[in-house]
């Protein structure tokens, strides 16, 4: 067994992929540590499902302590704070040292920002909104739905738009579309901007075809009940809410100064190391600038977490062991963006190549549907 210590911090997609690449690269080579408070390691791509019904709370978790089994250490803790000098991160029970970290906590939500956010809208951007929104959504007889966002960044861009298009056909099925109207609302000036407006086109289209109103270029400044307020003085009132909450980093990166103004951990981004030798940020929590992109920075999205887990995890491995070949990120990433009816739309590219991104669009099918089916059975097997 080497000395050195991996501490991969977070249990979602990114630090499962990184654990486990880890550990199959190194044996016992080196120590590979999880840490992350929840026991359970919960899929978010399935939510929308989970929102319809479509699946079980059950069907969308893996108990961490299945990772045991490789050799990969879970510890069930807290992240109290980081000390990058020291190589230690410290939680309620004990300090934990590394030689290498990966910084994969996702983000937080800080709905509290937001007045009103806690006591009247709805989300799916964790397991138990996702049911508590699920149930909201059986109860609702009719009357005004209203969708939004209220901050950017946020993880997953295209999501509320797949809710929106979900329920469309939701209430449809049950034979009450006529009785219910949908506004959809977000600071955006065009859906999902970071694949550019061809394809932000193309989901407008789809928001429009199905009588989904849509209120570009609004920030929310307060929820009350019944009635959302935005910056300009508009209203949009509703019988039923839901909206993406706003996303901050975790206050252990922030306390550590790890940030910078984008209010995000920066990163090189072929590499993912922080300005500390050995300290990666990976997923939602990383910032990469995307300066020939269609936004100024690179979404942020489970895939990307993957990918870039896995590059790290090699780039460790090759240094611990003394050969093999380095790797850099190339910003692939790609998206299903459910419509109803049993379709999908899907989305790929490149979003780092030169001179601009290169995204491919797929119009919705059957197919796109069945192969967002394959790839959640492919998830929640086999990094366990």
């Amino acid at each position: 067994m080497s000395d050195k210590t991996i501490l991969v911090l977070g249990g979602g997609v990114g630090g499962l992929v990184a654990s486990n690449v880890l550990k199959d690269k190194l044996g016992d080579l080196a120590r590979v540590k999880l840490l992350e408070r929840k026991k359970r390691f919960q899929f978010p791509p399935s939510y929308p499902w989970l929102m319809l019904g479509m699946r079980r709370p059950d069907q969308v978790q893996k108990d961490l302590s299945l990772l045991r089994k490789k050799g990969i250490e879970v510890v069930n803790y807290e992240v109290q704070s980081i000390d990058v000098e020291n190589r230690l991160v410290k939680t309620k029970e004990d300090g934990l040292p590394f030689d290498y970290l990966i910084i994969a906590l996702g983000a937080e939500y800080s709905s509290e920002s937001v007045p009103g956010f806690k006591e009247h809208a709805h989300h799916i951007y964790d397991l138990d909104s996702a049911i508590r929104f699920k149930e909201a959504v059986e109860r609702f007889e009719g009357g005004t739905i209203a969708i939004g966002i209220s901050r950017t960044p946020f993880k997953c861009p295209a999501a509320p738009y797949e809710v929106a298009l979900l329920l469309d056909d939701y209430y449809a099925k049950k034979g009450m579309r006529d009785k219910v109207k949908f506004e959809f609302f977000t600071p955006e000036g065009i859906p999902v901007p970071a694949v550019g407006p061809e394809i932000g086109s193309k989901v407008l289209e789809f928001l429009k075809s199905k009588g989904i109103n849509y209120h570009p270029k609004l920030k929310v400044i307060e929820i009350r009940e019944e009635e959302v307020r935005f910056e300009g003085g508009e209203t949009i009132s509703y019988d039923l809410l839901f909206c993406v909450p706003p996303h901050r980093a975790p206050r252990p990166v922030t306390e550590a100064g790890l940030t910078d103004g984008t209010g995000w951990i920066p990163v090189n981004p072929e590499t993912l190391e922080t300005k500390h030798k050995g300290v990666y940020a990976v997923g939602d929590v990383a910032s990469i600038p995307t300066p020939k992109g269609y936004m100024p920075f690179l979404p942020k999205a489970g895939v990307f977490a993957h990918g870039q887990a896995g590059v790290v995890a090699n780039n460790i491995a090759v240094e611990i062991k003394g050969r093999g070949k380095v790797r850099a990120w190339d910003g692939h990433g790609s998206c299903f963006l459910e419509v109803g009816h049993g379709e999908s739309a899907f989305v790929k590219g490149r979003f780092l190549a030169e001179p601009k991104p290169e995204i491919e669009f797929h119009m919705p099918s059957r197919i796109w549907h069945m192969q967002k089916v394959l790839f959640e059975k492919y998830w929640m097997h086999h990094w366990f």
